[in-house]
């Protein structure tokens, strides 16, 4: 009798109602996208590669699995809010504090507002990683 309690109880967890499906649905996007970028990835060097005896796909999928992650990296670094207007705000926030007797917006409350706010492009930086992540899974499984 218990473990048909136990089961009831456990039964509405797997409801669909009850489950976030934006999440579910932006990390299967995510994971989708990745592999189909690899996909064409290898792909293209088994298609363009196969015929030259010096360069193996396998080292050409090793290279771009790094080139994709650091570009990833690149990417993901520079999607954030703090570019060369807002240190110019900050700037000017402070000498505005400084010269003035009242309270105004300080460097750090731009700072703040302005910091990471992201301009679309972290979705691809993370594709970007993981397809490297997976290039680098397939050129050591083919290794």
């Amino acid at each position: 009798m218990t473990q048909r309690k136990h089961l009831l109880m456990t039964i509405p967890l797997f409801y669909r109602q009850l489950m976030n499906t934006v999440i579910l649905r932006n990390i299967s996007l995510l994971f989708t996208t990745s592999i189909i970028i690899t996909l064409i990835t290898c792909t293209l060097n088994f298609w363009l590669l196969s015929f030259n005896s010096r360069i193996t796909p396998t080292n050409v999928t090793f290279l771009e699995g790094i080139i994709f992650i650091t570009f990833g990296i690149l990417l993901f670094l520079g999607s954030g809010g703090i570019n060369r207007a807002s240190r110019q705000a900050a700037l000017l926030a402070a000498t505005a504090n400084a010269v003035a007797d009242k309270q105004v917006i300080g460097p750090s409350d731009i700072f703040r507002k302005d910091a990471w706010k992201p301009k679309g492009f972290t979705f691809w930086a993370l594709a970007l990683i993981i397809a490297g992540l997976i290039l680098m899974c397939v050129y050591f499984a083919l290794l």
